[in-house]
């Protein structure tokens, strides 16, 4: 075929790649499986409608720091595109939380990726209460951060610089600490979000883990979204106490997104979750 002009052939290509495009989504788009169309093409242009994320679960972990094993669940984005890479949610008590942050996220047409972490199961959950409070939190940690992540991470596009860690009621009081045990100079988590933490269990160590904080650095550099509860069954006096220590510290970089609710402890999460979400994930 001869063209008058390369501005003519031009045209004439770029018509066959749309004509191209059309029939691969034909072909592929009524599947059931997982699509990685978007994941094949270089095109970041292209504008496809907002589709719900894939839920899944993994392989259990076990931790060699905590010494039990945790049942895993994982969010995707569906429309991934090629190497771009997507914030992560690392959700606490994820038995009862992923699919509330997860249908937040389709609700609100947010793309993350969303690692959810379930809780070893025993009498009463006493492992779960042991281990978001000090010391046995820094094994919790360290498992997240030393054994969890490397395994997952690299499977999937996540961007590193984007991390943020999502608790509710003792494990709320998990991601409060999480501020305050992560490395100064090169943290793990950018972002921390808190329902309605149980700071009362822990009102004669937590005001030294911030105040030796301040003394190692200045600087604490998380983006902290503290919902409080103000029902009647509700931590919310304990939120407010953990966020004026927090800032009489005054550290350097710290950024307190503060969200109240005249709802008890429970409801919170359901109620506040599209509000942490946008807190969280628009303008990043």
């Amino acid at each position: 075929m001869f063209f008058n002009s390369y501005e003519e052939e031009a045209l004439f290509n770029e018509l066959l790649r749309k004509i191209f495009f059309v029939v691969v989504v034909l072909l592929f788009g009524c599947g059931d499986s997982e699509p990685n169309l978007l994941e094949n093409s270089n095109d970041e242009n292209l504008d496809l409608p907002f589709e719900v994320g894939i839920r899944s679960i993994l392989e259990p972990v076990t931790s060699s720091f905590t010494g039990v094993e945790y049942p895993i669940q994982l969010y995707l984005p569906k429309n991934r595109i090629i190497g771009k890479k997507y914030p992560v949610i690392y959700v606490l008590d994820a038995e009862w939380h992923l699919k509330r942050v997860a249908d937040s996220l389709d609700r609100l047409e947010l793309e993350a990726i969303i690692i959810g972490i379930e809780n070893f199961v025993d009498a009463s959950y006493k492992h779960r209460e042991d281990y978001s409070q000090w010391p046995l939190a820094q094994d919790y940690f360290n498992f997240i951060v030393n054994e969890l992540a490397p395994k997952l991470e690299s499977n999937y596009p996540i961007n590193q610089s984007k991390r943020s860690i999502v608790g509710h009621s003792y494990t709320g009081l998990f991601a409060g600490l999480a501020m305050l045990m992560d490395d100064p100079q090169d943290p793990f988590f950018s972002a921390h979000v808190s329902f309605d933490g149980s700071f009362w269990a822990h009102t004669e160590i937590t005001p030294q883990l911030i105040s030796d904080r301040g003394v190692l650095d200045e600087r604490l550099k998380s983006k902290a979204i503290l919902i409080a509860a103000r029902g009647r069954v509700s931590n919310g006096r304990y939120v407010d106490w953990f966020q004026a220590m927090l800032e009489y510290e005054e550290f350097k970089g710290l950024e307190i997104i503060k969200l109240e609710y005249d709802v008890d402890h429970i409801p919170v999460v359901e109620h506040a979750m599209d509000d942490a979400m946008r807190a969280l994930l628009i303008g990043q």
